[in-house]
């Protein structure tokens, strides 16, 4: 159960001592005479916050700072003794029953009455009791200790657990040890605990004052009221829980649950599939961890486990939260598919235990609380005796060797499997060389990533005195488990690889002849040995830089088959998985990629590319190359036009000449025309004559 908790003396409470205690020392300049009968005065009470707000169940805490001044007369009989102060706190607003108890301990206490490291009585700490304590202690300065009782400081400042002076809900403040005109302050923790409801719980706390043993009054004595909000804690699980898988069984502490892996990081999902009663040990263990919406804090809700396919169920941890331990395999009737787990409020994760039904197969396990939150589903295989072994060509396949006597990285990966095609783990071949002067043999290991999965990454050893270009083929095997009592049969997959030896030429390319500005690119190295055969694989290769900046850092990879590349390839498939890192320079025309060979001459290598104008660089020069061709047509356009007009004004002149003549020959033909008609008119005048003249002949020839 979380505590809400403050330091017992801040700066601030510090610096509150200091200015109570000068406060004082300025009181007592002012005090010429001995006053005649003893009183408390300069009665401060302070807190360091009037409001705090916890969670059910969490314990409110609040610093109190209360101090005085002793008036008391230090003759005999004046009765400084009977000058005292209580300080008592009382619930005055709560929800009900649920209201929780208060708890205030002294946690510090001064005075303004000096040390004097040769009295054996010289008190350094206020007398200081509860209300039904009438006893004072003062404490040495010196030794640490409580005068007269050899007791620590923890017992003279009453500090619960302490029996009788276990601090509950008040204190009692003497003022006789320090005599007259005197300071006396406390600091105070002040606690409300076993607050078991929602709600605003209000705490009153309040001082009274007995001045020579008078009847204690409250009247004119400083108060304070301290205002706790109390809310239910978020209970409700989120997707901020985790559920994370382990292989085996989860005992000890919460905190080991996660030792060696981080939570959420599941370890292997494979195991063998068995059946045997007398193995208690559970194949997986299932940790859960709810949390809230808020935090990482825990959350408290019940969840149900189910299963399905080949594993039972069992609890690992109980309603309270404890580690239970299997003594049994559960199996056939008594293996549980469904499972439900109580959280209690002390939970930080529960455990739920996996155990195979003894048949191979796969199971998944699904968590869901009451409220229908899916926290999780794992899926685990249970696998069989091995039947098979694959080299896996999804996966990386390197087959150049370094020749002369030297072992490989991750050469290839096998996988095994059982008859149902289950994956086995931990099967761990061995290699068998078909040329042991070339190979001399190897071995597979089941550990690829951070778990043990049937995937097995295979490495080799080269003979001393191998050379480039030899080859051999590998067996992989191991023990056929389904082998005739007294025989000895194998399980096998092979594999091929060649020797190569160390760079001796490299020879860089570009994937492009040209590039835009800042365009991706590919930078290759092809590397050969002095036997013109491909280096072996995972050799280094060339360093290279740019003479122009480039969109990136040219970072080559190691070589596979020869070739070493710019873009980021994954080392487990062999596959490109970013060819998109290197980018061309920004700036058009050429640039030179260049380096330092890795051979042994050290030799310069290097290869031009171009940079050609961007697309809108080209689409402006097309824009303006149209532009001025469209001002040329324009141009010709003007002149045709100027020429037509020539041409028009020569039509019209011509025209205007043409009209002139037409004008002139029309007269002319008006003239001759008139004088045509002048003369019809004067041959029909002599025709008529005639005609008259013949006429008279006719009439005198008849006659």
């Amino acid at each position: 159960m979380a505590t809400k908790e403050r330091k017992v003396m801040s700066s601030k409470t510090f610096f509150k001592r200091v200015a109570i205690t000068a406060t004082a020392a300025l009181s007592f300049g002012l005090l010429s005479v001995a006053p005649s009968q003893a009183a408390v005065t300069s009665h401060t009470l302070t807190i360091d916050s009037a409001t705090d707000s916890v969670t059910t169940g969490d314990t409110a805490t609040a610093v109190l700072t209360h101090s005085f001044v002793n008036l008391g007369a230090a003759t005999a009989g004046a009765r400084a003794d009977l000058d005292s102060v209580t300080v008592q706190a009382v619930i005055t607003s709560s929800n009900a029953s649920t209201a929780g108890t208060i708890n205030m301990r002294i946690s510090d206490s001064y005075t303004s009455l000096g040390n004097d490291a040769t009295s054996a009585n010289s008190p350094r700490y206020a007398i200081i009791g509860k209300s039904n304590i009438t006893a004072w202690a003062s404490k040495d300065a010196d030794t640490g200790n409580v005068n007269g009782s050899g007791q620590d400081s923890s017992t003279s400042i009453l500090a619960p657990g302490n029996g009788a002076n276990n601090l509950t809900d008040s204190f009692t403040v003497n003022g006789s040890a320090v005599g007259a005109n005197k300071s006396i302050g406390s600091v105070v923790t002040l606690q409300l605990k076993g607050i078991a409801a929602a709600g605003t719980y209000t705490v009153s706390i309040f001082t009274q004052k007995s001045d020579a043993g008078a009847a204690l009054s409250a009247t004119g004595q400083p108060s304070v009221t301290w205002t706790i909000t109390v809310t239910d804690p978020v209970k409700t699980a989120t997707a901020n829980s985790t559920v994370t898988l382990r292989s085996g069984a989860t005992y000890g502490g919460g905190g080991t649950f996660f030792a060696g892996t981080a939570e959420s990081t599941d370890s292997s999902t494979t195991t063998a599939a068995t059946s045997d009663t007398t193995d208690v040990t559970p194949e997986f263990t299932v940790i859960t961890r709810q949390k809230s919406s808020t935090s990482t804090t825990t959350a408290q809700e019940s969840y149900t486990v189910t299963v399905s396919g080949e594993a039972y169920l069992t609890a690992g941890t109980n309603a309270a939260g404890a580690l239970v331990e299997p003594s049994a395999r559960p199996v056939g009737a008594a293996g549980l598919k469904t499972l439900t787990m109580a959280t209690s409020a002390a939970d930080t994760s529960t455990l739920v235990h996996v155990w195979s039904t003894g048949t191979a197969g796969t199971a998944t396990i699904t968590l869901t609380t009451v409220s229908g939150l899916v926290l999780g589903t794992k899926t685990v295989t249970f696998f069989g005796d091995v039947a098979s072994l694959t080299v896996m060509s999804a996966y990386i396949q390197k087959k150049i060797v370094r020749a002369g006597g030297f072992a490989s990285s991750t050469l290839f990966y096998v996988e095994a499997k059982d008859s149902a095609g289950n994956r086995v783990k931990d099967v761990n071949p061995t290699i068998v060389s078909s040329n042991v002067a070339v190979i001399t043999g190897g071995s597979c290991t089941d550990a690829v990533g951070a778990s043990s999965d049937g995937i097995h990454t295979c490495t080799v050893n080269s003979a001393v005195g191998s050379t480039s270009g030899q080859t051999a083929t590998l067996t992989i095997r191991t023990l056929d488990p389904a082998r005739a009592a007294g025989t000895t049969s194998y399980l096998t997959a092979t594999y091929s690889v060649s020797l190569g030896g160390a760079v001796a030429t490299e020879v860089i390319t570009l994937d492009k002849t040209s590039y835009e500005p800042g365009d991706w690119m590919v930078v290759t190295i092809t590397a050969k040995d002095a036997s013109g055969n491909p280096v072996y694989d995972d050799a280094a290769v060339a360093s290279l830089s740019a003479s122009k900046a480039l969109g990136g850092t040219i970072t080559m990879t190691t070589t596979l088959a020869g070739v070493a590349i710019s873009a980021a390839r994954s080392g487990t498939t062999g596959l490109i998985t970013n060819n998109k890192n290197l980018g061309a320079p920004s700036a058009s025309g050429k640039f030179l990629i260049s380096g330092t060979s890795v051979n042994t001459a050290g030799d310069y290598i290097s290869v031009t590319g171009t940079v050609g104008d961007d697309a809108a660089t080209a689409a402006a020069a097309a824009a303006t190359d149209a532009a001025l061709e469209a001002i040329d047509a324009a141009n010709a356009a003007t002149d045709a036009a100027n020429l037509a007009a020539e041409a028009a004004d020569a039509a019209t002149v011509a025209a205007e000449e043409a009209r002139d003549a037409a004008d002139a020959a029309t007269a002319a033909v008006e003239a001759l025309a008139t004088e045509v008609a002048t003369l019809m008119a004067a041959l029909k005048a002599q025709i008529t004559t005639l005609a008259n003249t013949v006429a008279k002949i006719a009439k005198k020839v008849k006659a």
